[in-house]
């Protein structure tokens, strides 16, 4: 790469960064490409340059967020308490991960492409794009003796839909309300589950 391209690079990066950054701390309906610009430090020309349209600058963000949250369960796994079971960490790392900030924002990001078309179609590229990486990360929190048991995939996609869901009532409670009793209880039906014979 050339200088110039490396420029070209760290300036989309540091534009993506700022979206994040401002989606985390503000939410979505406060970050216009604006203040991502704003807070970047770059020109409006600049901007418009890496990221023509809002969407594909929220898309980048998409990226990004997943970035950060496949490495927030990298840290939980390595903080999961040793005592838990391969099914009891898995899931205690997936709703931990899921109570970070970045994950509250990439579902904000898909919240608002409910109305929004153009936003959704550039998310939908993103998440395919990433789908790979985020469940070869759930395939190693659970490990690989879980991961080869008949109903795995059922319990990962409704693991995945219990965190997601939880993390929504928690916005909606603002902490008022104790999931964890949930998670355990779900906790002890998926070992049930992964215990019977294929369920579909």
């Amino acid at each position: 790469m050339t200088r110039r391209d490396e420029q070209r690079v760290a300036t989309a990066s540091r534009i993506v960064e700022a979206a994040v950054e401002c989606l985390v701390a503000k939410g979505f309906a406060a970050t216009s490409t604006v203040e991502v610009q704003r807070h970047a430090g770059v020109s409006r020309g600049a901007l418009l340059h890496h990221f023509p349209t809002r969407e594909q600058l929220f898309a980048a963000a998409v990226y990004r967020l997943v970035e950060l949250n496949l490495e927030a369960m990298r840290q939980e796994l390595a903080a999961a308490p040793p005592e838990l079971d391969a099914v009891g960490r898995g899931i205690w790392v997936m709703r931990r991960a899921s109570t970070r900030p970045t994950f509250g924002a990439e579902l904000e990001l898909w919240g608002a492409s409910r109305a929004d078309e153009d936003l959704h179609a550039a998310l939908r590229v993103a998440e395919r794009a990433v789908r790979k990486d985020l469940y070869e990360m759930v395939d190693e929190i659970f490990g690989w003796e879980v991961s080869r048991a008949p109903n795995y995939q059922l319990l990962v996609e409704l693991s995945v839909q219990l965190v997601r869901g939880l993390s929504i009532t928690g916005l909606l409670y603002r902490g008022d309300r104790d999931s964890e009793p949930l998670v355990e209880q779900w906790t002890q039906v998926a070992r049930l589950l992964l215990a019977q014979q294929p369920l579909i």
